[in-house]
């Protein structure tokens, strides 16, 4: 009678299965996660609004223990806070002359921070080179689990390339350059954002009343245009004449922190 498989040969084939496993496994973790985003909070590059708000959303996610990432293509915006030797811009990135990770600057635990108005111009006029930034992401001094640009209301295409199926935020002013630059860029994605959730900010309000007018009006105006209408996300008070973002008042942080919290509270599924 012939002798059966020997210990060794069943270890082996237990062992070759569960390698197998392990690999099927591993194949399943990489085909399903997610490509790289960065959302976009879209708004008036020379006010403060929108890096006004990204401040705040970095500094919610930093106190939900997450490391999150903003490249400020404002004008001022968070450049303020930087140290003047700390401003190179993500264009010396494109050019080749620094590594992204060389441009990361901390504002504080949790929050890091890229100049980006000259990059992100540029890139906005070539948004099919934005894998490139996509690509490196990956190359952060720490491990970052949630990205943001601030692009002006123009840079869609750039948007999309960024972020084609995830949040937006638009931080719309109570002007009427502001309502129609934010409609004239909507109706522009127009076929393109079936899978975009747009989240409206309004910014620089005197109260509650003034920014439900500008979001009914801006909603009313855009409900043809797409697939998943406008979200009413919150509205934050005018800075101060003569003062910058760093010298924001308390009822400006409170409402940002307000906004903040719900920001980062729509993608929790997303970072589990």
């Amino acid at each position: 009678m012939e002798n059966g498989p020997s210990l060794r040969d069943w270890t082996l084939t237990f062992h070759d299965l569960l390698t197998s496993m392990d690999q099927a496994k591993t194949l399943r973790s990489l085909l399903g996660r997610k490509s790289a985003t960065i959302h976009p909070i879209l708004g008036d590059m020379r006010s403060d609004y929108a890096a006004c708000l990204a401040r705040f959303v970095l500094e919610q996610q930093a106190s939900l223990d997450r490391v999150a990432v903003l490249f400020d293509g404002s004008e001022n915006g968070l450049n303020q806070l930087l140290p003047p030797n700390a401003r190179a811009d993500l264009i010396e990135f494109f050019n080749g002359r620094l590594n992204l990770e060389d441009q990361v600057v901390q504002l504080a635990k949790g929050q890091l921070l890229v100049a980006a108005s000259q990059g992100l111009q540029a890139l906005a006029q070539n948004p099919d080179q934005a894998q490139a930034l996509l690509g490196k992401l990956h190359r952060m001094p720490v491990s970052c689990d949630r990205f943001y640009a601030t692009l002006p209301y123009e840079a869609t295409l750039l948007a999309t390339a960024f972020s084609p199926q995830d949040d937006w935020y638009w931080v719309v002013q109570p002007t009427s350059r502001s309502v129609t630059r934010t409609f004239q860029a909507i109706r522009s994605l127009k076929g393109l954002d079936e899978n975009i959730h747009h989240r409206v900010i309004v910014a620089g309000v005197r109260d509650m009343d003034e920014a439900d007018h500008v979001f009914a009006n801006l909603l009313e105006s855009t409900s043809s245009l797409l697939s998943n209408p406008l979200q009413y996300a919150g509205h934050l008070p005018a800075l101060p004449a003569g003062k910058v973002l760093n010298q924001a008042g308390k009822g400006i942080i409170a409402a940002g922190r307000r906004i903040a919290k719900t920001i980062c509270s729509l993608g929790e599924h997303a970072l589990a």
